[in-house]
């Protein structure tokens, strides 16, 4: 995908993301509650959620590969078609079975819009600021969902869900509108020539670049002094020092291309298993532990924390594109979660835990995406975010049944304590072997 497409595109697309996730938000608390509305029971409010995201991680499989042979748009387009044909249809639904259906539908909305959004983000801002491009982007996430919950629930309680719903597929409508307005060129794959380059280069260097040496960036700059005006010669020389500083500075980070992609997507699915944890489990044992905190300020501040590392993570990622900045995060997310063990003894800390939480685990997230933008071959991107969202998912989805056995088994302060150390532990382990492994060849 082409790079560098202007400002005026990433306010598309960031105006589109605000929309899709603000609709995908909004349907994913409220639809439960639909559910049971309509006579269902648990379960089947539980079931729903599950088909939903199994399907999403099925379709994903299909979506990025597409994404990256035809271009970002096409998908991108398809998924909000579906949050706006889902959105109102739901509102038509009287049983179980016909909410299953549509969601079904919306799971393609899923699959298709938010990895080749992102992929389109990376591609529309400069390869220095990429990564901070997908922090905000992913910022506006947070912002609609803080958004969308409070004004769901309004519309939901003034004019009922069949409106409340249809104002969802208004609001992606919307999304779709700007998504359509996103020039095609920074969607579209790279040409013939970008393509013979990624397959010769394959997983890209520690700047996000394709490998190439100072001699390369100092014949550069003496092409453009030979051939251009003294203006273009000293662009091309500030450039080339940039690119040696560069070059200096991520000669030592840790792995290859690929070490780094594995790290990130293993990582990603370690702290979403912590993520689980914690909206599964957090609240409850705060609240019983500690009576005389306001647990429900946990998961607030799990959000506030969001707010902060987003940004953060992917300025991080543009100034030292390295694996150990998503496991540094990770490990910051450890130190929450284990202090969320003590809270019996200190309920004081309970601000803390939350902040610690939030910065880790969205900041890993954000840094992880940024990375695998970075350091994956121009043909990968849409596949390797994909698969990136769907370690998201699997995490989260799992954490239920998996801390839900294990917490029966070790008690819950020993759990957050185990868990915490294990975030800190792991993903720094993975940061050291990868750093150990030879370079291998693409």
């Amino acid at each position: 995908m082409e790079k560098g497409s202007g400002r005026g595109t990433l306010v598309l697309l960031f105006a589109a993301g605000f929309c899709a996730y603000g609709c995908n938000h909004a349907c994913m608390i409220y639809v439960p509650l639909y559910v049971v509305a309509l006579g269902g029971d648990l379960l089947q409010a539980g079931l729903q959620a599950t088909v939903f995201l199994a399907l999403a991680v099925a379709l994903r499989f299909v979506v990025g590969p597409w994404a990256d042979r035809r271009g970002a748009k096409r998908p991108m387009l398809l998924g909000l078609a579906a949050y706006v044909a889902g959105a109102p249809l739901l509102g038509l639904c009287h049983d179980f079975a016909a909410v299953l259906v549509v969601r079904c539908l919306q799971a393609v909305g899923m699959a298709a819009f938010f990895p080749c959004a992102m992929a389109a983000v990376s591609a529309a801002s400069a390869q220095a600021r990429s990564g901070l491009a997908l922090g905000l982007y992913r910022f506006v996430s947070s912002v609609a969902l803080m958004v969308a919950a409070p004004l769901m629930f309004s519309l939901a309680g003034a004019v009922g869900y069949g409106v409340a719903f249809t104002g969802c597929g208004v609001l992606a409508a919307v999304g779709l509108l700007c998504a359509a307005l996103v020039p095609a060129r920074c969607c579209r794959p790279a040409g013939s020539e970008g393509e013979a380059k990624g397959t010769r280069a394959g997983w890209r260097s520690a700047s996000g670049e394709d490998a190439a040496t100072p001699a390369d960036e100092a014949r550069t700059a003496t092409a453009a002094a030979s051939s251009g005006t003294q203006r273009d010669a000293a662009e091309a020389l500030r450039g080339a020092r940039r690119e040696d500083l560069a070059t200096s500075a991520t000669a030592r980070m840790p792995g290859d291309g690929r070490a780094a992609v594995v790290v990130a997507l293993a990582v990603t699915l370690l702290s979403a298993l912590g993520y689980g944890l914690v909206t599964n489990f957090a609240t409850s044992f705060a609240e019983a532990a500690a009576p005389e905190a306001n647990a429900g300020m946990l998961m607030a501040l799990v959000g506030a924390g969001g707010l902060i590392a987003n940004p953060l993570a992917g300025w991080l990622v543009d100034r030292r594109a390295a694996s150990g900045v998503v496991a540094a995060f990770a490990a910051v997310m450890g130190a929450g979660i284990a202090l969320v063990a003590v809270l019996p003894m200190i309920p004081a800390l309970l601000a803390g835990a939350g902040l610690l939480v939030g910065i880790g685990y969205f900041g890993t997230v954000t840094s992880a995406v940024a990375l695998l933008a970075k350091r994956a071959p121009e043909g990968r991107r849409a596949s390797l975010i994909s698969q990136q969202q769907n370690a998201v998912d699997v995490g989260i989805g799992v954490s239920g049944l998996l801390f839900g056995a294990l917490i029966v088994a070790t008690g819950a302060p020993a759990l957050f304590a185990l868990a915490g150390l294990f975030l800190v532990v792991a993903p720094l382990a993975l940061v050291v072997l990868a750093t150990r492994r030879p370079a291998v060849a693409a």
